[in-house]
């Protein structure tokens, strides 16, 4: 479902090519009954819309370019492919996450069936990372700081302690919301993952090129994530679902807010 919206003033503009001007405070009292009238207000259909479209064109031509370019007859829309599918499951179980720091979920599949689930967060028995039991987190720590001190399990981590190394096996497909970091990265090669798809980079994902073997002299983190995966002969495939959320509609590209 699709909703379609715009800004009031090109709204009043076109209601006074159309019809007899009506003064500001009429027209308005119009637009807010279109919209929030119960029962028949567009505000409650438009909740409803997987996508929102924010109608900025000044023409129907523009507006019908930018329609082409948004593919909104994609099948995905209506019925996900196995990679959005699995994602979105990768997503959910993100929302379990108890780490203060981002929420990531990850999901193993082999033959398009889910071997296991995993969340990032702070493991059995001890204190949610959000309820303070992650120091580290809890300090607001810069990205790649202090991890040697930090409590909190990866989703990935989880995922992986949670089928074992005999349900994983060759074919296993590794989904995740973000690009695993190096310390999950080398657990992945070992447990024999064939392929590993994320939606999220980050600087993990980047430099494969210039970091194969021989690799450089130095610290350890130096080595990005996919560098090692290319190493090991792990597919790392980013995956880029359909557009949704509310997305502007401009003449020669559509910036989207939300997704």
């Amino acid at each position: 479902m699709e909703a379609v919206c715009g800004e009031v003033t090109s709204q009043m503009h076109l209601c006074l090519r159309q019809l007899a001007p009506p003064d500001l405070e009429k027209f308005v009292l119009w637009n807010d009954r279109n919209l929030y009238a119960k029962d028949v207000g567009r505000a409650y259909l438009t909740d409803r819309a997987q996508v929102r479209l924010f109608n900025s064109s000044s023409s129907l031509e523009e507006l019908y370019a930018s329609l082409k370019m948004l593919h909104l007859a994609d099948e995905q829309r209506l019925r996900p492919n196995w990679d959005q599918y699995f994602m979105q499951l990768a997503s959910l179980a993100a929302l379990r996450s108890n780490c203060m720091k981002r929420r990531v979920g990850c999901v193993l599949v082999r033959d398009h069936r889910v071997i296991s689930t995993g969340y990032n967060g702070t493991p059995r028995h001890l204190k949610n990372c959000n309820e303070g039991g992650c120091p580290r987190c809890n300090r607001g720590e810069g990205g790649g700081v202090g991890l040697s001190t930090c409590l909190c399990l990866h989703a990935e981590e989880n995922a992986l302690l949670e089928a074992g190394r005999e349900r994983i096996r060759e074919g296993a497909i590794l989904y995740c919301d973000t690009c695993p970091c190096l310390t999950c990265t080398v657990k992945i090669a070992q447990v024999g993952i064939s392929e590993v798809v994320y939606s999220q980079g980050y600087n993990m994902d980047q430099d494969v090129r210039t970091l194969l073997p021989p690799f450089p002299t130095g610290p350890l983190t130096r080595f990005k994530s996919a560098a090692i995966l290319e190493a090991a002969g792990i597919r790392l495939r980013r995956f880029s679902p359909p557009r949704n959320g509310l997305i502007y509609l401009e003449a020669s590209e559509s910036t989207t807010l939300s997704q």
